[in-house]
Order: C-alpha cells, then structure tokens, then sequence
C-alpha cells in the first residue's frame, strides 16, 4: 500500500518509522502502543502476544500488535533481552485539542547502553556504553603510532572517562580494558577496517557502527565543552588526548540523539584514567582467577556461582558493591594510596562498635547516584523522590559514626560531608509518605503544600460525596431500592436501572446506554455534579503534575551534590565492607 492510499495514521507510523528502521517501533495510540507490519510480527512472537490486523476487509491488511501504555516497561525489557533496540512514539499533544491527527514523536531510544530505568539495570554492576576511536597512524597527530580512544559512560550514573592505548599492544590493551569493563554497548567508526578487524572477536556487547563524523576531535572537543561550561578541557586533564575526545564527543552525541527529551545535566565533568593508576590485568588473568565470572561462564552468566567478588562482596549498598567491583579489576600501584586504604580498613576492624553501628546505617541507603540521576533525566517518579529522601535522611547519622576514626581516608571523608537537609526538607514537605508509583494517580503532593491542591482536592472529595448521597435521594424518589450510580472511564457517571424496575423510572431520565439486563441513565443534576467533580480532578491532576516537575527542576540543581555523596558513601561501604 502506498503512502496516498494509506490512512492518515498509518502515514503519520511511516513517516516515523522511516527514521528508526533498525528499532522496533511502539506506536502510543490511545490506551496501547501499538506494532504494525515487520515490527508487529516480530514483536508478536517475542513477547507472546497475539498478532492480529488493521484493515482486515482491505485487499492487504496490515499486520497489528499492541500492549498496554501502563504496561509497557515488562514489553520493553524483553524486547532489549531478545536483542532488539526499542522506539518510543507518544502522543505529544492533548489529544482535545489537537486539530486534525494528534502529534507524535520519538521520545526515547531504548538500546543496551543507555539504559536509566531501574527494572532494566542491574544494582551491582555499572551500565556502560563505551566508543572506541582508531586513529590513523599516519597522521600526523599519531607520530607513527597506533592510538586507540575510548570513552566510556554510565548513563545512569553519570560516570564518564576516557583513555588511549598506543603502540603495538594498543589493540590488547583495549580489548583487555572492554573486559574489564563489560559495556552492553560498543560505538565504533564505520567502514573502519581497523575496528571491523579488532572487535569482530567482541562477544556480549551490541556493536554499533557510527559515522566517522562523529568521533571528530575538534567537533567533540566544542560539544563537550558545551556539555560542562567550560572554555577548554585541558581542566580535565584531557591535552594531547585527541582520540579519547574524539571519542567521548561520538559517546555524548550518541545518548543526545537516542534521548532526545532528556536533560543530560548530571554530565558534568570528563576524568581521564591512564595505564599507570592500576596494575594492567590483562583478559585472561580476570577470566582465571575467577574476579567477577566463574571461569568458562559466559558474559554474565553463572551468577549463583562464586567469584572473587562474590566471596568479598559484603557491601550494603549498591553504589558500594560497584565500586567494589572496579576496584578489584584496578589493584593500586601507588603506595601510599594502598596504605591510606589499609590504615582506613584496619580502623574499622579494631573499632568494632562502631562498625556495626556504621553498616546498619547504611543499609538505609538506596543508590543515590542512580536516584539523582534520575532526577536530573527528569524521569524519576513519586517513590524514587521518597527513596532518595529516605537515604539522604541517613547522611547525619553516618556523619556521627566517622567521629571516632583518625585514618587520613575517613578523616577527609568526615571533613568534606554533606547531610544534604535541604534536599530532605523539599521532598518531605512536598510528597505525601504514602505517595503513588505514578505521578498520574494523583494523590502526591502533600496537604498544606499548596493551597490550590487543597482546594481542588476538597472539591473532588466533596463531589463525589454528593454524587453518592444523590443515590440515596434518587432511591427515595423513584421507589427503586436496586438503584445505583456508578461510574467508568468511558461513559463516566450514571444511573444504572434494571429492566424490571424500567417501569417505574422518571421521564426526566435521560437514556445513555442500554444492557442485557439493564438501562443506564443521566439526569441533569448528575450531569452538573459530575461535570464539577471531573474538572476538579483533571484540574488537581495538572497542578499536582506542574508542581512536581517544579520540585524535580529544583532537585536537580543538587545533583552534584548528590552524586559527591554517592561517591562518599560507596567509598565508606566497601572499606567498612
């Protein structure tokens, strides 16, 4: 079928699907996403789902699947599991006042790297997408070597790196270095013999190919300084690191690209790591001594079987149990700070009391790097602003357990603590404790935060009081004791009336919808009341949505914070641990 004999709606699925060939498309139509032709028979048989048609009279109809709107993170996930990319098509206009076909755009690019939704991550181990720069060893920048850039990024943290590997053992170094890190996700140039060539033999990463454009170091060196503010990176301690720029610059277009409705603001700094900060363990050596994979496990498998980190893995939080890992596949070099990690542990050890006391505390925490990431994404809910009050409520009483240590690492960490209070006090003063999952059940924002929210919500609930002392009244006035008004989405409030009663109903009645067994009316003092309750909703509805976006903007200038904190604590997790 071609575009012109098509339905508006399925031109507007072409015209959108046009830029995402590669993604499975979902399609908001209403109350579902929906799939239609490859991507609905593909879909279909992933997730179980019958697979049905559009236009079923026509001459060729169009394959058609769909799944819940409320539902669709479950869908999502197995679609990223069965290695499929996912496209997120919504409604971008109220569909009242829309003239003609309602807007649609892509609003979210699922792929294996830039993941940020907590069903989809797993707690102890970082989620990164990485992109790897071959630069030509001809030019004039590489004196003759081969140099090879990374940049690697955690989306849901906010950790972002880079390094280089040159010289004849620049290729076993990266491939070492991608296994230590274990990306779900791998940037590279295309039609680059010399990437083609080094990641054929990759296993467990999505490799995605890029175009050359996008690892262009000049070009990356002006997008990330957009990124953080700044006239220069050379603060970062980038000089000289021209492929590792080129490509973080091809990693932050990426996420801008398959984001393109979310704030990247919690990016706000580049570290750069070199070979020199760790003992190189080169693949083997991690696969054989067992540090994170048992032996002959494939990429994350065999994860009820013990490892290394298994065996000395007695963090409490998430954030520590991360850390915990890099540093296993990182060992020290440098002295001295090997001994301020030692002194710090052996501390901890000899003052027990207070250890205890110390890791209880923790295990109040919840993983506030992801948590205010989220926040700064704009995509954290009512329950992850409560969680993140939850642990920053922690902070003042793991401050008073450092007071009794000296080690210099303790020390500075007591020394530079932040308790975060007034990242508590906003939350607690806005969100009710017993707030929803979702913003759009209502009910979240807390009484006497706002005086238009009480007032709405006093005139919802003594409408729907009215509504059903109406019941009572209309029960007395017709003589129908099995009269009820009842409600649902589609037709809203109503007089339901069995047809054995029919007899006895007023001629004011209004008739609205007949049943097997029964009539459903309106009158017009229901109309009136429901016209009243429904505005009022709608109306608390919104304010409730504007208020706490307004709080999450607000949050979310306290994300560097946050994230310091976050640092701290899983420091203090895995030397307590």
């Amino acid at each position: 079928m071609s575009d012109a004999d098509a339905s508006p709606l399925m031109r507007q699925y072409r015209e959108v699907k046009r830029g995402y060939p590669d993604a499975v498309l979902l399609f908001r139509v209403g109350d579902f996403y929906e799939m239609f032709y490859e991507d609905a028979q593909v879909a279909a048989k992933l997730l179980s789902i019958a697979l049905t048609s559009r236009d079923k009279s026509s001459a060729n109809p169009i394959p058609l699947c769909g799944v819940p709107y409320h539902a669709a993170q479950g869908y999502i996930a197995k679609l990223l599991k069965a290695g499929r990319t996912v496209a997120l098509c919504e409604q971008v206009e109220d569909p009242k006042l829309a003239k003609g076909l309602v807007r649609r755009e892509v609003v979210r690019l699922y792929t294996p790297g830039t993941l940020v939704d907590t069903e989809f991550l797993s707690p102890g181990e970082s989620h990164f997408l990485v992109a790897v720069a071959f630069s030509d060893a001809t030019a004039p920048s590489a004196k003759g070597q081969s140099v090879i850039g990374l940049a690697c990024l955690d989306v849901s943290t906010g950790d972002f790196w880079i390094t280089e590997f040159q010289g004849a053992q620049a290729d076993t170094q990266l491939m070492d270095e991608l296994a230590r890190l274990e990306p779900r996700e791998v940037l590279h140039q295309d039609a680059n013999a010399k990437a083609l060539s080094c990641l054929a033999d990759l296993r467990g990463p999505r490799l995605c190919a890029q175009p050359s454009a996008s690892f262009n170091p000049k070009d990356a060196t002006q997008l990330l300084q957009t990124q953080f503010a700044v006239h220069s990176l050379d603060g970062f301690g980038c000089r000289g690191l021209t492929s590792g720029i080129g490509a973080a610059g091809a990693v932050l277009r990426y996420v801008r690209e398959t984001q393109p409705t979310a704030s990247l603001a919690h990016l706000r700094r580049l570290h750069t790591r070199w070979s020199g900060d760790s003992m190189h363990l080169d693949s083997a050596t991690i696969r054989n001594l067992e540090l994170v994979r048992p032996f002959g496990a494939s990429d994350r498998s065999g994860q009820d079987q013990p490892t290394v980190l298994s065996v000395l893995d007695r963090t409490a939080t998430a954030m520590g149990s991360r850390l915990l890992r890099d540093w296993l596949v990182r060992p020290l070099l440098n002295r001295d700070a090997i001994h301020a990690r030692l002194e710090s542990v052996g501390e901890l050890k000899d003052l027990i009391q207070q250890r205890v006391s110390l890791r209880a505390t923790l295990r109040d925490i919840q993983d506030i790097a992801r948590l205010s990431s989220r926040v700064t994404l704009g995509v954290a809910g009512p329950r992850e602003l409560l969680a993140l009050k939850q642990s920053v409520s922690a902070l003042p009483e793991l401050r008073s357990h450092l007071q009794p240590f000296n080690a210099s690492l303790l020390a500075d960490l007591r020394a530079s603590w932040d308790d975060c209070r007034d990242v508590h006090d906003a939350i607690e003063q806005a969100i009710k404790q017993d707030a929803p999952m979702a913003l759009r059940d209502g009910g979240v924002i807390r009484e006497g935060y706002h005086a238009g929210v009480d007032e709405l919500r006093k005139a919802s609930t003594e409408g729907k009081g009215w509504i059903a002392s109406l019941e009572a009244k209309e029960r007395e006035r017709t003589g129908i004791e099995s009269l009820k008004v009842r409600y649902n989405q589609v037709f809203g409030y109503y007089i339901e009336i069995t047809k054995a009663n029919l007899p006895r109903v007023p001629p004011d009645y209004i008739r609205k919808q007949t049943l097997v067994n029964a009539e459903r009316f309106m009158t017009a003092e229901l109309k009136e009341l429901e016209e009243r309750v429904t505005g009022a909703e709608a109306k608390l509805l919104a304010l409730e949505q504007e208020l706490f976006d307004q709080l999450r903007s607000r949050l979310a200038n306290e994300v560097p914070r946050l994230q310091t904190m976050a640092r701290a604590v899983a420091l203090l997790d895995v030397l307590a641990g």
